[in-house]
């Protein structure tokens, strides 16, 4: 059951459970309403400045935006965190007509799998998936050591070693098992930086692998020698240029039906973004 308070008028945003807020769509110049929603997933401990800029980017094209978000109880305690938003995030989206696309950024990309694994048995129509920077929480030693300060990576991976020798892991060990042996057969986009440190992209390939085979597959990389880091491509990018290539990607495989039955391998197509706009120039001068 969810319930809708505190309607902000001025910015047309209200709570609808906890973790989540619905962002209403503005009618977009053009005055053509696109049938879907959009469900944003950030990243862990996004500010909501922040997450207001990706939203935005979705309400001006017309669409309403359900912006859930992950707290770090959520993750070390997925059983009474994640796990529940999930199935909070399925039963509004049950309620709604609309096709829906998943927009995941970081480790949302988590939780957006256990909203696709919960939505299995719905009657919700996944149109879309877009990750941005996609975690799925494996390698977490790995990922917060070069994510740290270097003179506290040594007590980080120790902290982070212990974490992950004795907490309950199942849950995000089986969104990890869905992602790669069963993933959701809808066109797929994923936007990923080569200089990521949290999350290098090898350690996902067999992720992008998995839905290449399952699906329609766009991926577009950011060469590692422009320095983008993880989850800034937006910033980086620019809200026009970013949205972009969803945009295309949102137009080129509105209503296609998936072939469940088809290796869609050879159809996956992976390119390259290399003209950054020169609006942080620190980042060239940052070594890695």
């Amino acid at each position: 059951m969810w319930v809708m308070r505190d309607v902000t008028s001025i910015d047309h945003v209200a709570d609808c459970f906890k973790n989540a807020k619905l962002y209403k769509r503005e009618v977009p110049a053009s005055g053509d309403v696109p049938r879907e929603m959009v469900v944003l997933f950030t990243w862990l401990g996004a500010k909501q400045k922040h997450a207001h800029k990706y939203a935005k980017c979705w309400t001006r094209r017309g669409h309403d935006v359900l912006y859930v978000t992950t707290s770090v109880r959520d993750l070390l305690f997925p059983k009474t965190g994640a796990e529940i938003t999930a199935n909070r995030v399925v039963d509004f989206l049950d309620k709604k007509e609309s096709d829906v696309i998943v927009h995941g950024l970081s480790v949302g990309g988590y939780l957006t799998q256990r909203v696709l694994m919960a939505a299995r048995d719905s009657q919700i129509k996944i149109s879309h998936q877009i990750f941005d920077s996609f975690t799925n929480c494996s390698g977490m030693e790995a990922g917060v050591e070069n994510a740290v300060n270097p003179k506290y990576q040594g007590l980080a991976k120790a902290l982070v070693g212990v974490y992950v020798k004795y907490a309950d892991l199942s849950s995000i060990y089986e969104a990890q098992r869905f992602a790669v042996t069963s993933p959701c057969k809808a066109p797929a986009l994923y936007l990923h930086s080569l200089a990521d440190e949290v999350t290098p992209f090898p350690d996902i390939s067999d992720v992008v692998q998995a839905q290449q085979k399952a699906s329609i597959t766009t991926t577009y990389l950011i060469p590692a020698e422009l320095r983008v880091p993880h989850v800034s491509l937006l910033k980086y990018l620019g809200d026009e240029k970013y949205m972009g290539y969803v945009d295309k990607f949102i137009e080129n495989f509105r209503g296609y039906v998936t072939n469940p039955n088809l290796d869609h391998t050879r159809l996956a197509i992976t390119d390259y973004i290399t003209e950054v706009p020169a609006f942080y120039p620190e980042r060239i001068l940052v070594s890695q």
